[in-house]
């Protein structure tokens, strides 16, 4: 049993997939090449590019704009293919799992409930109240060429979330919406020829791309749509990580320490995700003490005699006739 699982996760390692970066805001500047990432790091690049961490993804140097990041987040993700449209942002991948639930509760954290979370599988639409309402919409499906009938179904369900997009007209609001969307029915088909699979694709290119256009009219450029293609060998590990360490024995200055958070209820000595406020804070501090000792300098130089506007005002002179 451990050898088909150790050779399931090395075909899921070893299986060509890929990022591809369909659109981002202008002051989101992607390299042009970059080593290959692991899957398990697509959710803390995405926590980089909306300012929820400071911490960028090794190998994968991308600029941001720390006062004007992403108001939206689109992860379109393909089941059983190596590559989608192939844009000229496109990175390769080793499939190790995916893990969602840290960017979520960092978006919980920071932005609250008031913004859009939208999730689209087999199993339909779920989410927000842009959810229900795509639930609802009326589109027509005549584009639609696949005969698989879960891939019918969940495209058709891509261009009825486009539809309620484009329908709330322009989100002008600075809350991170985030938008999941999994395509897997070309994964699940068996024994289908190669003119299906090609029409097939053609349709998930379509109905991506449409989304992909309400998006960016609706958050006016500001969105950023990934489609992560996957093969059809994906090790599934959304949830929690659980992981197994050796128990260590604790010294008496750590328990000293743990006593002395529990008292203060202190639990966490630094945040190092925004070293940037301390930077912006000290800029300020250098400012006003700069403005400081200018005053005071202008204050010991000002000659009282002639500077003073109540000398001015309490000096009387003779007027001359």
């Amino acid at each position: 049993m451990r050898v088909i699982l150790a050779l399931a996760a090395l075909i899921a390692t070893c299986s060509g997939s890929s990022l591809e970066i369909l659109s981002a805001p202008t002051n989101v500047v992607f390299p042009s090449s970059a080593s290959t990432l692991r899957s398990t790091q697509l959710s803390p690049l995405n926590a980089y590019l909306l300012g929820l961490s400071a911490r960028p993804v090794e190998g994968f140097n991308v600029q941001t704009d720390l006062f004007s990041r992403p108001r939206a987040l689109a992860i379109v993700r393909v089941n059983g293919v190596d590559a989608l449209t192939n844009p000229a942002k496109s990175y390769q991948i080793d499939v190790d799992g995916f893990d969602n639930v840290g960017l979520e509760q960092d978006l919980s954290l920071v932005f609250g409930a008031d913004r859009q979370v939208v999730q689209l599988n087999a199993g339909g639409i779920t989410g927000s109240e842009l959810a229900q309402k795509a639930q609802s919409a009326s589109v027509d499906t005549s584009a639609i060429k696949t005969s698989l009938t879960q891939l019918r179904s969940e495209l058709e369900a891509v261009l009825q979330l486009a539809s309620a997009i484009k329908s709330q007209g322009a989100k002008l609001s600075n809350s991170a919406d985030v938008y999941r969307v999994t395509i897997g029915g070309l994964a699940t088909a068996t024994g289908i020829s190669k003119e299906d699979r090609q029409v097939a694709l053609k349709d998930i290119q379509s109905a991506v791309e449409k989304l992909n256009e309400a998006l960016v009219e609706a958050y006016g450029g500001q969105a950023l749509v990934e489609v992560v293609a996957v093969s059809s060998f994906v090790v599934e590990t959304e949830g929690h990580h659980i992981v197994k360490r050796a128990i260590e024995p604790v010294s008496d200055s750590d328990k000293r320490l743990k006593t002395y958070r529990e008292r203060y209820m202190v639990y966490s000595v630094t945040y190092a995700d925004y070293p940037a406020i301390f930077a912006i804070f000290f800029g300020l501090v250098v400012i006003l003490v700069v403005a400081l000792v200018y005053i005071v300098v202008g204050m010991m130089t000002m000659d009282p005699g002639k500077d003073s506007i109540i000398y001015r005002m309490t000096t009387t002179r003779m007027k001359r006739d």
